[in-house]
């Protein structure tokens, strides 16, 4: 059996401001937001992780970077995790990204791709492909993957096996642990969206 625990990372500036990040921005952890996955990490090392993965962006990897010192695992970073891109939306406000996409149906927010950004659809297909490359080159052991909320938020009917429109009622918290037990292709959660650490 396979356990695989997915990290968001550490509050940042742009996350207290509510917005949303850009794709690749330089974007680091605020002081709260060190301190919060450094609670995570203590966590972490009595789970005795056998394999730390990170997405490509900034901020997941300054958090991955705090975990894997605490926990004494090297990480890998990895392409597919990253957070939706946004493109012409980015920098926005989820109240004025919601002005454009409240009107549509949900197949039609699915496929829909901001301007210079890719869809939903798109977003999760690289999501899937990424988890299940983790999980199928690293089985049996347990797996932490670092990445945003937006990204675990849209893992979550997959994981699940429930309908898309049920990720708009996850919202994963700065440092929070969400976990799943893997086992003969199916997914099992057993902790979602935790932060007790962090009180």
């Amino acid at each position: 059996m396979t356990k695989l625990i997915l990290i968001r990372h550490g509050e940042t500036s742009i996350n207290v401001a509510s917005l949303l990040h850009s794709r690749n921005d330089p974007e680091k952890l605020t002081p709260k937001g060190i301190k919060q996955i450094e609670k995570t990490a203590k966590v972490l090392k009595d789970m005795h992780l056998s394999a730390l993965f990170v997405s490509n962006e900034k901020r997941a990897l300054e958090s991955a970077e705090i975990i894997s010192k605490a926990c004494g695992i090297p990480l890998k970073q990895i392409s597919g995790l990253e957070e939706r891109n946004w493109g012409k939306f980015s920098g926005k406000t989820w109240k004025e990204i919601q002005k454009v996409l409240d009107p549509m149906s949900i197949e039609e927010r699915y496929t829909y791709i901001p301007p210079n950004g890719e869809s939903w659809k798109e977003f999760e297909a690289r999501l899937i492909s990424a988890i299940e490359s983790i999980v199928k080159k690293n089985g049996g052991g347990v797996i932490a993957v670092v990445t945003q909320g937006g990204s675990i938020r849209a893992l979550m009917p997959y994981l699940l096996g429930v309908p898309k429109e049920i990720s708009f009622k996850y919202d994963p918290g700065n440092a929070s642990l969400t976990i799943f037990e893997y086992k003969k292709g199916k997914y099992t959660n057993i902790i979602l969206n935790d932060t007790n650490h962090l009180k």
